[in-house]
Formats: structure tokens, C-alpha cells, sequence
């Protein structure tokens, strides 16, 4: 008995985690969930630390995005770190006790297996990589979620010259200010004016054959591929790297007009399967559907025109779809972004995602819908993960180089120099460059890319800056490092330091 009980003491405390600071960044208290009609914590969002002590594999997590002061503690045997992905990710799932059957829709043979993380928002794929990352996030729903902590909080978004600013935790709203360039907006109203037509309303299964969109949406749009476009290409990956979702799962922009009086009534971007059983087909009986929206603002508004939340500030759920009294009311700013979760962490509807344009009183807004699915949009491109073993189905966790040529690869420059360097992106069908981020000295950035494309190091934040470096991305990993040594033959000028 005195044996034993030592042991757990030990145990115990072994399970100090050295991850504990990290993890601060990643967890919501409790008191930030306001509504009292729902669970109180992100559902299905998991924060982990791994360590090795004593031949064992050690784990500490905050369950749901929450901070605990007695976080789940558990031990795998020594084995873990040496078995397969499809083992690891089965030991992980049992010790945590989370399942894939998180909502009513049953066919959860369709639903996606939950993915695990870095800090980053680097999808890893390994147990090696897990213990070397030490603090990773587990999302039930497969798909990156950022985390709202609390309103108000500014996170930045590593080798960028963006911020995430939280709005909401319920629903989980960031805004993110000069995430577009004013040039940038003009050119995308150009492309939109010469392609206007009356905004859809997509009806749902109780809707009247002769629904009148009017009733509920009263702008005018154009849908514009990014295809017609470098400069969208640009922010398909611009976006990717903001959202950590892969480009693949991007919908085609839309681009929208809001006249003096224009309106939309509060409605949600995802599909419920208990609204959309016939309307809508391709949505995978629930568990396809949109994750997010980016929501561009091109132009300011004089008066009106906001996006309203009318379910936030724990408010119910509002008898008048078409009242902008009440709620989370975010202005328009022009070259700002907004975006918000339409989907929980565990791949569930969340209906906090209500939202509506408000009508425009003074002048007129330009706009565009931005939106990220959870799988691919193309049913040929497979997803990471999407035939892992779990309990569920024979699934397996390691992509086919088809897939991993389809899908975003993660590039890492490291920079070993002494001062910064400018980093701008290139497609290879067109001249112009983009302005990615700094790497600062002694530091790393992290940027999701394709294979083909190329990146630009220069001594400046402008493109006519002195090019130091060119490196172009193969189809080979699914992450690249290249180290930017000290050896490089360039020094800066006093005018670039």
C-alpha cells in the first residue's frame, strides 16, 4: 500500500506541465460564456501538452477551451511514442473521452476525424511531431478554430502585420483592421460593377417554391472566381494563412452592393441537414458544410450598414429577422475584415452565427462574402486525416502525395541574420509580387503555400526593394524550412537597417 501511494505522489507530481504558460494564450475562462442556454466552454476544442518523463509519455489537457484548475491527466505506456498514427490518435481519443457522435444527424461515417495541431495551426501528423510540438490543439470538428479567449483580446498573427481582435465568444467573431489594401478594394469593386445581378436567397426546405428574396435580401452581388483574377489569388492565400484553413476549401468571392434602404435579414451562412434535407444536396447530411465567413468591408459607410449580431451578448434568439436594435453591431471600414464561426470546434451547428446587414441609411457599401468550408469543395481533392482509424470507420491519417500536392503546403523561413528580411509572394503566372510579412532576426515565419509558386526575400517592404533570395516550392513535403544563414553573401545597406 505505502508503495502504491508513493507511486501516485510521484506520479502526481510528474504531471506538473511544462507547457502551462503556453497554454494561456488558448483558454477562455468560464465567466467569458455569458449565454446560460447553452454549455459554457468551445465545444470540441481541446488544449494538450505532451511530455516524456521516466519512459512515459505524459498528457495535461484543458478540455473545451476552458481553464480548469484540475485539468484531465493521463499516462500512455512507453510504446505510444513508437506505434503507428492510426494507434496514437485511437490511445489519444480513449484517454480524452471525446467521441464522434456530437449531434443528431447520425451518418457519422461522413463526419471528418478530428485533426491536431500546433500552435501554429500546422496540421500534424505524427506522434513525433506531437511530443516535439508539446502543446497542441485537438479540434473534434477536423478544421482549425482560433480560439476567442475574450473579448477584446489581440492576438498577432505570427510573421504578418495583422492582429486578430476578438468581438464575441458566443458567437466567436475576430475583426482584423488593413487586412486590404484601399487599391486593393477599389479594383475588387471594378470587377464587381460590371457584374451585378439581384442577391440570391438560397430557400430552405419550407420555403415556398415562389420565395421572393426581397422579402429577406435586397442588395445586388457578382460572383467572381478566383480564377479571373491574380489579385484574388493573392487573398485565397492571404486568407488560408489567416484562417489556417487550405485554399481548397475556399468558395468563390462574392462581391455585394448595399444602396441607400438595402438591407439582409439575420440569417446563418451554414446548412442545417434539419432545414436543407432537399434544397441543398452536397452538404454530406451536415457534416459538409461552411466553417466560417471573411467578410470584406471595401468601402466605409456614412450611417448604417452594419454587420449585426443579434444573438450576442447572451441575447435570444430575436422574433424580427429584419431589427437591427439589438446586438453586436460591427461598422464598415474599409480594407477591415471580419469573420465568424458558423460551426462549433466539433463540427456542430452553431446558431449564435445569426447575422444580418443592416440597413444602409447614408451613402452606400461595398462588400464581399468570403466563405471557408470544412472539407474541400471539390469532391476529388481528399482531406488530411480523412482515413484515419478511429472507432468509427478504417480511416488513416497520412495523406497520398496526390493529396498533399492538392492540398496547402507549410513553408518556414528562418531567419539567422541580424536584421530583417521582406517577404513577398509570387505566383507563377504573373509579375507582380505581394507583401507577405517581415522576418525578423533571429526569428521564423510560417506561411501556407502551393507547389509552384514562388517567394521573394528582399531588403525592403517594397518589391522594387534589392532582391536577397528567391525560393520556389516543390510537391514533395508537406513542409518546407529554409534557412536564411548568415554565409548569405548580403549585407545591408545604413539606408535598409
Amino acid at each position: 500500500m505505502v508503495i502504491a501511494w508513493l507511486f501516485l505522489l510521484q506520479f502526481a507530481a510528474a504531471l506538473g506541465s511544462p507547457c502551462e504558460e503556453r497554454s494561456g494564450a488558448w483558454l477562455t475562462d468560464r465567466d467569458e460564456f455569458l449565454r446560460t442556454d447553452e454549455p459554457k466552454y468551445l465545444q470540441g476544442l481541446h488544449v494538450a501538452c505532451f511530455w516524456q518523463q521516466d519512459h512515459k509519455l505524459l498528457l495535461e489537457a484543458h478540455m473545451n477551451g476552458v481553464r480548469e484548475e484540475k485539468p484531465l491527466q493521463a499516462e500512455f505506456e512507453s510504446k505510444a511514442l513508437n506505434e503507428d498514427w492510426r494507434s496514437f490518435r485511437k490511445a489519444l481519443q480513449s484517454k480524452m473521452r471525446f467521441t464522434k457522435a456530437t449531434n443528431e444527424w447520425g451518418n457519422f461515417h461522413l463526419k471528418q476525424p478530428f485533426g491536431i495541431f500546433a500552435e501554429s495551426g500546422h496540421r500534424l501528423g505524427s506522434s513525433a511531431e506531437v511530443l516535439a510540438a508539446g502543446l497542441v490543439l485537438i479540434m473534434e470538428g477536423g478544421q482549425w478554430f482560433w480560439p476567442p479567449v475574450r473579448v477584446g483580446y489581440l492576438r498577432r498573427l505570427q510573421g504578418t502585420p495583422y492582429q486578430l481582435e476578438t468581438q464575441s465568444v458566443q458567437p466567436v467573431v475576430f475583426r482584423v483592421r488593413g487586412f486590404l489594401r484601399e487599391e486593393e478594394c477599389e479594383v475588387i469593386i471594378a470587377m464587381g460593377k460590371s457584374n451585378m445581378s439581384e442577391s440570391p436567397v438560397v430557400p430552405m426546405d419550407i420555403h415556398k417554391p415562389d420565395l421572393d428574396a426581397k422579402e429577406y435580401r435586397t442588395s445586388t452581388q457578382a460572383r467572381i472566381s478566383s480564377s479571373e483574377s491574380p489579385l484574388l489569388q493573392e487573398l485565397d492565400l492571404r486568407i488560408s494563412n489567416l484562417t489556417r484553413v487550405p485554399v481548397s476549401h475556399n468558395e468563390e468571392v462574392q462581391v455585394l452592393r448595399y444602396r441607400l434602404g438595402e438591407f439582409y435579414a439575420a440569417h446563418n451562412d451554414n446548412f442545417d441537414p434539419e432545414f436543407y434535407q432537399t434544397s441543398v444536396d452536397y452538404i454530406d447530411k451536415g457534416h459538409r458544410n461552411r466553417l466560417l465567413t471573411v467578410f470584406w468591408y471595401l468601402t466605409n459607410v456614412e450611417k448604417g450598414g452594419e454587420t449585426n449580431f443579434p444573438r450576442a451578448n447572451a441575447l435570444p434568439q430575436p422574433q424580427d429577422v429584419h431589427s437591427c436594435k439589438d446586438g453586436l453591431k460591427v461598422r464598415p471600414e474599409v480594407g477591415t475584415v471580419v469573420f465568424w464561426y458558423s460551426l462549433r470546434p466539433n463540427g456542430n451547428n452553431d446558431p449564435n452565427g445569426l447575422h444580418s446587414g443592416c440597413p444602409v441609411e447614408d451613402g452606400q457599401k461595398w462588400s464581399a462574402n468570403y466563405w471557408v468550408w470544412n472539407k474541400p469543395r471539390s469532391f476529388e481533392i481528399s482531406m488530411p486525416d480523412a482515413e484515419v482509424d478511429d472507432e468509427y470507420s478504417g480511416e488513416m491519417s497520412v495523406a497520398t502525395e496526390e493529396v498533399q500536392a492538392a492540398n496547402n503546403i507549410t513553408v518556414v523561413f528562418d531567419n539567422r541574420h541580424s536584421y530583417p528580411m521582406y517577404l513577398f509572394w509570387k505566383p507563377p503566372d504573373r509579375d507582380q509580387e505581394a507583401f507577405m510579412g517581415v522576418v525578423k532576426p533571429k526569428e521564423s515565419i510560417s506561411m501556407l503555400t502551393f507547389p509552384g509558386h514562388v517567394w521573394h526575400l528582399r531588403a525592403g517592404a517594397d518589391q522594387s526593394s534589392q532582391l536577397i533570395g528567391a525560393q520556389e516550392i516543390n510537391d514533395r513535403p508537406s513542409q518546407q524550412v529554409f534557412l536564411l544563414s548568415p554565409e548569405e553573401a548580403y549585407e545591408p545597406s545604413a539606408g535598409e537597417l
